[in-house]
């Protein structure tokens, strides 16, 4: 019996209570779930393994979620990389500067795991389908 690789998700979250649970609740749906409790941690990761999706915070230490989505926007390898941010910030501002950022989708905590999986599904889809010419 051959393994079918799962899909892979980098989960950029500084707070260990919620990067588990959303490790464990991304794990039951058949993800792949790699972690990183900051920005400057998971751009190392990024580095050197591409995921298929990316989840992130955006108020972090060290590196907040703004400083990560500038880089690894910069990375040719992951220009096309969906990344969720999944933030507690209500701010409006914060919505926008994420989008200008070239972030792919934007939820508030708390949220729903249908919801949240659904939207990593669909922007994981959109990432695979074939871009026009």
């Amino acid at each position: 019996m051959t393994d079918v690789a799962k899909p892979r998700i980098l989960v950029v979250e500084d707070d260990p209570d919620l990067r588990r649970i959303l490790k464990l609740q991304l794990e039951s749906r058949g993800f792949g779930i790699t972690e990183a409790e900051n920005g400057a941690e998971g751009f190392k990761i990024l580095q050197n393994e591409i995921p298929d999706c990316i989840i992130l915070d955006l108020m972090m230490p060290v590196m907040d979620g703004f400083g990560f989505l500038k880089r690894a926007r910069s990375i040719m390898g992951t220009k096309d990389v969906p990344i969720l941010i999944l933030t507690a910030s209500e701010d409006e501002r914060n919505r926008v500067r994420g989008f200008q950022y070239q972030a792919n989708a934007y939820m508030s905590k708390p949220y729903d795991l249908e919801k949240l999986t659904r939207e990593v599904e669909k922007l994981m889809a959109a990432a695979a389908a074939p871009q026009p010419a």
